[in-house]
């Protein structure tokens, strides 16, 4: 039975519940993956086999042969997850049509979405520093049992490498490291990694730090034949003295102001005084430097440059989460973690127009607090799994108007209410049932409250509502089924709600969009609501074969979209830092749906050769307005032929993204029209090279040619073009 076996898996990894979730198991190059211990499904280790859920595992092995620079990247080049880009230091999944604050972002159990995740693009998930992965697992669909409110698209729950601790007749520590120095043409990307693993019997300790220099980068040289020199950046401005000008960029391939640096520190201490008790204390920050806002430096007003700056000021994250794990069976669980929490998050905007003096610097802090509670237990063929999350997010807003020559400062609108809170609670319990060797049910329930606050400051925002109150509650469930059918067929269904509450970004945002308008606070928005259905079948020959096709249907009801909005006065624009602006607003729609299917295969045809590839394919429309809901990327998929012999791991893959016509893009500007073609987002596609060899055990080099062809174009949705032909070199030090 699959409880049975799962405890049997549990235990033979030392009683160490963190082990399975974070150790990728060996990374056998046969078609075997449905017997593989996940966590993201329920937050606690399940096998993949009984989950109704379409979920895909990006292993460390496979992120080692993709060598991404960020997270983002590896998320993008897995082919499974499309990523929208506004400038380099960017990278915003989206799943099943829903992106930013509509995607749960998970590292090591710990929920990253905070109070203001926007709903436009995000760059949080770069603040994970992608060569300390050991696994992501991206969970599609509904998510709400385990996870609660932004779990609409799915969950990205990553895990970072564990300590290892030493063999237990061992005398000596166990030392493990790790050591990547990385160069890539097209942005003249520099990377340095180190991490060092010493293990003991009963303590265990990781630290790691990666260094990332990124240049500005070049887009490709092959254009669109029908649209020649498009994404080229003619100009860029620099300031001599006390006035602005503007200069002629002498490569217009090579897209001035766009990079930026990085450096992410991971600190683990591991404890294990007995075999079924774990302490677990886990430290990561992340820092950049400035950060341009690349499509925002090639907007024009007149002619002229509309900006002379626009920077994201250093964004930085800061963690500590302490993990406690106890796995020896008792009357009410067989396993318990507990993992309270707390982030700081610093962000900020540096903007400055053109030939203007004052530069506005919007900052916010966010300090959360979280705890969650995961237990499960085994009763015969019926495992529960059930826990409790409670969070606390704090907002600090300031805004400040800087004279770049005087240096005299003054007070502006901040972004948000300064001291806005959003705070949730969280109970579920989810059930599986071994009805049958081949038939296995799943259900589950959760019961969530959010609670939202904040104050607007009478000096900035002239308007009778002078604050916001909100509370809300949700009760949200799955029921699922998965059928191990004759001859290697596999057949699954589920069907779940889930809901988003709107956080403070959603309610009370004020922000210039790039089309002119002006978000503006809406206090009166209520949670959205999905209804969700998938069914999957999938066929498994193995050793030898893995194909699997999932559809899914989403109706969603109350979509939070950007719309016209009506001014404090009741009127249609707004002056705001002296510019007139129209002025829009997150609303609530009535009806939404997204529809679509996604498929993948792997094969194994021997002589170290192996073949894989998928393909996703989404549709989303405003019921109410009868226009095209945002955030719908276009067809997008990734094929891969690879070998692996002895010493060497070769890879040649394509990636690839159809068009998306103009009628088909979203009224709302989040699709960010202005920086496609007339006639929209033209599709693409590129050839990529990866080659390992290991010189010795301990040393290893990496190249790889990505878009081969030099292909310019630009994804959909996104402010910067693409990498042009980008040379990778890495060489590699483990012991």
């Amino acid at each position: 039975m699959i409880s049975r076996t799962l405890t049997i898996v549990v235990v033979a990894a030392g009683a160490n519940v963190t082990a399975v979730a974070q150790t990728p198991a060996p990374d056998s190059a046969r078609v075997i993956s449905l017997g593989e211990v996940i966590v993201s499904a329920s937050r606690t280790p399940e096998l993949r086999a009984a989950v109704p859920q379409q979920i895909e595992v990006l292993s460390a092995r496979t992120i080692r042969l993709l060598n991404p620079a960020t997270t983002a990247d590896a998320l993008q080049q897995s082919g499974w997850v499309y990523v929208q880009k506004s400038q380099l230091g960017g990278g915003s999944p989206v799943l099943r049509g829903f992106e930013a604050n509509k995607v749960l972002l998970v590292v090591d159990g710990v929920r990253l979405n905070n109070a203001i995740f926007r709903g436009g693009h995000l760059q949080n998930v770069l603040g994970i520093d992608a060569n300390v992965l050991g696994r992501i697992e991206v969970l599609s669909g509904a998510g709400a049992v385990p996870y609660g409110s932004d779990a609409l698209g799915g969950v990205i729950s990553v895990y970072t490498k564990p300590p290892l601790l030493a063999d237990s007749g061992s005398t000596t520590p166990r030392v493990h490291t790790s050591n990547l120095l990385r160069y890539a043409s097209a942005a003249h990307e520099k990377t340095l990694h180190t991490d060092v693993s010493l293990g003991w019997r009963r303590v265990a300790s990781l630290t790691s730090v990666t260094v990332t220099d990124f240049d500005d980068l070049r887009k490709g040289n092959r254009d669109y034949r029908s649209y020649p020199g498009f994404g080229e950046k003619p100009f860029y401005v620099r300031r001599f003295g006390l006035r602005d000008s503007v200069l002629v960029n002498p490569d217009p391939n090579v897209q001035r102001d766009s990079g930026y640096g990085q450096m992410d520190v991971l600190q683990k201490l591991l404890f294990r005084p007995v075999a079924h008790q774990q302490h677990l204390l886990n430290l990561q920050y992340s820092t950049t430097t400035d950060v341009p806002r690349y499509d925002r430096l090639q907007a024009l007003r007149n002619g002229l440059p509309r900006f002379a700056e626009w920077n994201y000021g250093p964004q930085r994250r800061l963690m500590a989460s302490y993990q406690y794990q106890y796995t020896r069976p008792k009357r009410l669980f067989d396993a318990l973690r507990l993992t309270p929490a707390v982030q700081r998050l610093d962000e900020s905007r540096l903007v400055r127009d053109f030939r203007r003096d004052v530069r506005q610097e919007n900052r916010e802090q966010v300090r959360v607090l979280s705890a969650n509670l995961d237990l499960n237990k085994s009763l015969g063929r019926h495992e529960l799994r059930y826990g409790a999350e409670v969070t606390h997010n704090r907002v600090r807003s300031t805004g400040t108007g800087v004279n770049v020559r005087t240096g005299v400062q003054q007070d502006i609108a901040t972004r948000y209410p300064n001291g806005a809170t959003y705070a949730t609670t969280g109970l579920y319990a989810a059930h599986r049932w071994q009805l049958t060797p081949a038939l296995t049910l799943s259900d589950g329930l959760r019961l969530s409250t959010v609670r939202l606050r904040g104050d607007f400051d009478p000096r900035f925002f002239n308007t009778t509502a002078t604050r916001i109150r909100q509370s809300s509650a949700s009760l949200d469930g799955n029921l699922g089924l998965v059928a191990q059918l004759p001859a290697g067929f596999r057949a699954s269904g589920l069907v779940a709600t889930a809901f988003r509450n709107p956080n403070v970004d959603d309610a009370s945002k004020t922000f210039e969009q790039n089309n002119g308008t002006l978000i503006i606070p809406n206090a009166g928005l209520k949670p959205e609501r999905l209804r969700t259905a998938e069914v999957e079948l999938s066929k498994t020959v193995e050793n030898r074969l893995q194909v699997a096709i999932t559809g899914f249907y989403t109706q969603l009801r109350n979509a939070l979209v950007v719309q016209p909005f009506a001014a404090p006065d009741g009127g249609s624009t707004i002056t705001f830092n002296g510019q007139t602006y129209t002025t829009v607003a997150s609303t609530n729609t009535g009806r939404a749906r997204i529809y679509g299917f996604s498929a993948r295969a792997l094969a194994e045809f021997g002589a170290g050769f192996s073949a894989q590839g998928s393909i996703s394919y989404t549709k989303g429309r405003d019921l109410t307005r009868a226009v095209p809901l945002d955030h719908i990327p276009p067809l997008y998929g990734r094929g891969a032929v690879s070998y692996r012999r002895r010493s060497l791991t070769a890879e040649a893959s394509v990636l690839f993204n159809g068009r998306k016509w103009v009628g088909e893009f979203s009224p709302s500007g989040e699709d960010n029209l202005d920086q496609a073609t007339p006639v929209g987002s033209l599709g693409w596609y590129t050839l990529n090279l990866r080659t390992e060899y290991r010189l010795t055990p301990r040393w290893a080099v990496q190249a790889a040619v990505e878009n081969i062809l030099d292909q310019s174009y630009r994804q959909f949705a996104s402010g910067i073009s693409a990498p042009g032909r980008n040379v990778v070199l890495a060489l590699r030090f483990d012991r």
